[in-house]
């Protein structure tokens, strides 16, 4: 055989070494698949992050997550309301096609107990990543429904549209959950409640007066029916007022109740521990993680180290420590999962970078 033959043969042989070498080292190496982390604000404002041109509130960790990823400046949101929006926000479809669009002026779910929610045959995206193995959780705000049929077949559960945990509120963050902060159904209570009252008032007084004046003959029987109906009406609207707050404002874990009702003592902060604890569990494992924040929907609460601490009022202490908590979100992320093996505070490229996405 010629010399340049052997030379050629021998170059074939160590180019097709060199691709089997790298063929070998690729189907070795596990595809990376990086965490996602969503942040999910409530009621949050276009104008009130510094990243969009605030320069009074303080919000450091949005702004952070802005400069050094991408900012979005233009998003239709599938509705201006709570429910049909999440539903299209898990699916990625419009909510009437889901059954989660109303005609009705509320639009959305009041009571815990109310039979409707977000349909199980949905794919939702964290159905598609449990499927990949992800480990996936949710934690804060559902609002996309409970039960079917009964109080314990929790068929519009998020554990039942692909979440391995949830933690949170499965309605909203609402006024009637926190003392003194008044009532969502103040419109229906003056139409139901107030105008019967004053109805009732007034045909009291003006049969009290026939009677008086021998105008009309008035049997006591019809005041004593009157005024057992007001005292009937008063009683219901008490009786809804009092059992509204523990009956659907609750804290659940997975499936079982944990706070009932739901205190505002230091919320952001037990929220943000149980993400913590959540990343910690699964530091070796993809996962998905969405953090649906009860602020900045009324009512508007926050705790004690950030009352009163903004130029904003109470909705701008909400804001303060709503980027607080963004800010732990992603220096917990950093610590237990990108460097697990020797955390630094300086912001050192070890690991795979999860895909954060701050959403309002």
């Amino acid at each position: 055989m010629p010399l340049t033959s052997v030379c050629l043969l021998c170059r074939e042989m160590r180019i097709l070494w060199f691709l089997l070498l790298l063929l070998h080292e690729a189907l070795s190496q596990a595809v990376s698949r990086p965490n996602f982390v969503l942040l999910m604000a409530d009621d949050l404002g276009i104008g009130d992050p510094g990243c969009y041109g605030n320069k009074t509130l303080r919000t450091p960790n949005i702004d952070r997550l802005a400069h050094e990823g991408v900012k979005l400046t233009q998003h239709l949101a599938a509705s201006p309301l709570c429910t049909p929006s999440r539903a299209a926000f898990m699916t990625g479809r419009y909510p009437i096609r889901s059954g989660m669009a109303s005609q009705a002026r509320v639009g959305v779910f009041l009571f815990s107990a109310s039979s409707g929610g977000l349909p199980t045959s949905e794919i939702t995206f964290a159905k598609l990543l449990k499927n990949q193995g992800y480990s996936t959780a949710l934690i804060g705000k559902w609002h996309l429904g409970n039960n079917c049929h009964n109080k314990a077949d929790f068929c519009h559960h998020p554990m039942s549209h692909g979440f391995d945990y949830f933690y949170g509120l499965l309605g909203t963050n609402m006024r009637d959950c926190k003392p003194g902060e008044g009532s969502v159904f103040m419109p229906a209570i003056r139409t139901l409640v107030f105008t019967p009252l004053k109805i009732i008032t007034i045909t009291l007084l003006t049969l009290a007066a026939l009677r008086h004046l021998g105008l009309l003959h008035v049997p006591p029987a019809v005041f004593f029916c009157l005024l057992f109906l007001a005292a009937l009406i008063l009683s219901l609207l008490l009786s809804f007022l009092h059992y509204y707050r523990p009956l659907n404002c609750f804290l659940i874990r997975n499936r079982e109740i944990t706070q009932q009702p739901m205190s505002y003592d230091n919320l952001t902060q037990r929220l943000t521990r149980d993400a913590a604890r959540f990343i910690r569990r699964n530091a070796d494992t993809p996962f998905l993680l969405i953090l649906s924040h009860l602020h900045v929907h009324t009512a508007l609460f926050s705790s004690k180290d950030f009352a009163g601490k903004s130029k904003h009022g109470i909705y701008g202490d909400a804001v303060e420590e709503l980027d607080w908590s963004v800010g732990m979100y992603v220096f917990i992320h950093y610590m237990y999962v990108r460097c697990s093996r020797g955390f630094s505070p300086e912001r050192i490229p070890c690991g795979i970078p999860p895909v954060f996405l701050m959403l309002s």
